[in-house]
């Protein structure tokens, strides 16, 4: 298996790309550094997403979730 962060994440916004309006979504898993908030994973995370997305520094994000990556 391989190597996964400690939290799961996942954000969705509407945006304009090369082919019009589109719901675009990203998720990944990642681990925070201590004593991060959940409104600083917010913005980090964002920011990675818009590095390798630049399209969606505009875009208004709909929905935003982080959680531990794990199952009970």
């Amino acid at each position: 298996m391989t190597e996964q962060g400690t939290h799961f994440w996942h954000m969705s916004f509407p945006a304009h790309n090369a082919i019009g309006l589109t719901a675009q979504d990203r998720s990944g898993h990642w681990t925070p550094t201590p004593g991060m908030t959940r409104f600083d994973a917010m913005n980090e995370i964002r920011r990675q997403v818009v590095e390798v997305s630049p399209y969606l520094a505009d875009a208004i994000m709909l929905s935003f979730d982080i959680q531990r990556n794990e199952l009970p």
